[in-house]
């Protein structure tokens, strides 16, 4: 797991007026195939049963501010920040009052590979290859 604080990352001002923030640059130990992208919205008081991904690196963007439960730690998140989830962190939305908005990356785009925790506790073994991960593969 890895947080990426937006408001404590450096802004640089380009000539051209633009300002960009770095956030990411994130090495994947997997072949990359293809990717996902999902605008998410969590009701009111949701929580998600925890689990977590063999194969896949889930990349978080609150729009929101929310909490999670990853790997035994509660984690608060503020509009801006990235989580950076790994293959086999157990994770999962913690109920807040209000809505909660977030952009998901999936690394590489794996159909079928959530699997929902037994002991939340506990850390998966994680595999080295995507079973179907290969070109032409959904």
């Amino acid at each position: 797991m890895q947080i990426v604080r937006q408001a404590q990352r450096p802004v640089e001002a380009r000539p051209d007026g633009r300002t960009v923030t770095a956030l990411l640059d994130l090495p994947v130990n997997v072949p990359v195939d293809r990717t996902g992208m999902l605008m998410v919205l969590h009701p009111a008081d949701f929580h998600e049963t925890r689990h977590h991904h063999q194969f896949l690196y889930e990349i978080f963007y609150f729009l929101d501010d929310a909490d999670y439960w990853v790997s035994g730690n509660v984690v608060r998140l503020t509009v801006g920040d990235l989580l950076v989830l790994e293959p086999g962190d157990v994770h999962g939305a913690l109920p807040v009052p209000h809505p909660v908005r977030l952009i998901v990356f999936h690394l590489p785009m794996v159909p079928g590979d959530k699997i929902e925790a037994i002991d939340p506790t506990e850390v998966p073994a994680v595999s080295s290859s995507p079973a179907g991960s290969g070109p032409g593969t959904l």
